[in-house]
Parts: C-alpha cells; sequence; structure tokens
C-alpha cells in the first residue's frame, strides 16, 4: 500500500473516532440527565461509526506487512503528517475507551441507586401492609380479653 492510500485511511480513521468522540460525549451526557431514550438512540448512532471503523481497521492491516521504509509517499511532509494523525487516532481511542467505561460506571452506579430506592419502596409497603393487616385485626369485631384473673 502506497503512503496515499494508508494517509486517506488513516484521515477516514481519524474522522470516524472523532465522531465516535463526540456521540460518546451526547451519551454520556443523557447517562447523567436520566435520558434513557435519547441514550438508546445515540448507541443505535454510534453502530454505523463503529462499523466503519472496524472496516478501516481491516484495510490498515494490510498495510502492517509493509516495509514501512519501502512504502511511497508523495513527500515527506505528507508521510509526517499521516504519522501524526496516527497518534491522534491511537489517543483517540484511548480517550474513548476511557468514556465508555466512565458511562458504564455512572451506569451501575444510576442502576445501584434505583435498586436502593426500589428496596426502600418495597419495604415501605411491606411495612404499610403490615400495619393495615394489624389495623383490620383490632378493628374486625375480634374481642380482646381485658378481664384480669
Amino acid at each position: 500500500m502506497d503512503g496515499h492510500e494508508l494517509a486517506l485511511l488513516i484521515d477516514e480513521r481519524w474522522s470516524t473516532l472523532r465522531e465516535l468522540k463526540e456521540i460518546s460525549a451526547r451519551q454520556m451526557e443523557a447517562i447523567r440527565g436520566c435520558r434513557m431514550s435519547e441514550l438508546m438512540r445515540l448507541l443505535s448512532d454510534k453502530q454505523l461509526p463503529l462499523q466503519r471503523l472496524t472496516a478501516l481497521a481491516e484495510k490498515t492491516r494490510a498495510a502492517q506487512g509493509d516495509e514501512p521504509n519501502q512504502r511511497r509517499w508523495e513527500s515527506e511532509a505528507q508521510r509526517q503528517r499521516c504519522r501524526r494523525r496516527q497518534e491522534e487516532c491511537e489517543q483517540m481511542h484511548l480517550e474513548l475507551l476511557a468514556i465508555e467505561a466512565e458511562c458504564e460506571s455512572v451506569l451501575q452506579q444510576s442502576r445501584n441507586d434505583l435498586q436502593q430506592r426500589l428496596q426502600r419502596v418495597d419495604a415501605g409497603r411491606a411495612a404499610a401492609n403490615g400495619y393495615a393487616r394489624s389495623e383490620h385485626a383490632v378493628t374486625s369485631g375480634e374481642r380482646l380479653d381485658l378481664s384480669s384473673s
């Protein structure tokens, strides 16, 4: 693969990663704002860029077997620009992984908080039901023996 083809692939990867970062930032906002329908839409929106990223990885894998010193470049400037873009891609990829981990953590905490609130509601409901049953038993015509022996 020549330098021009590789540079085009790297540029497309860079653009795709940037798009994913933007979607992921909105994803985090939706999670923090408890906007689950928006979160589902954003997760759906991420599918095409993720598929594109996978396809790009397959295409660039072909270049990994090439001898870098044998690759033809239009200019040294193009080669350096491509190298910088590749480094930026690697940095964005790491940032995306961190965002995804944070999203997962925030969702997990949100789920735990919801679970605790539901448990408190259930406990309150059980206490209210227990109180209602005991109230019913006292007023249901049953007699208490209040005589002394």
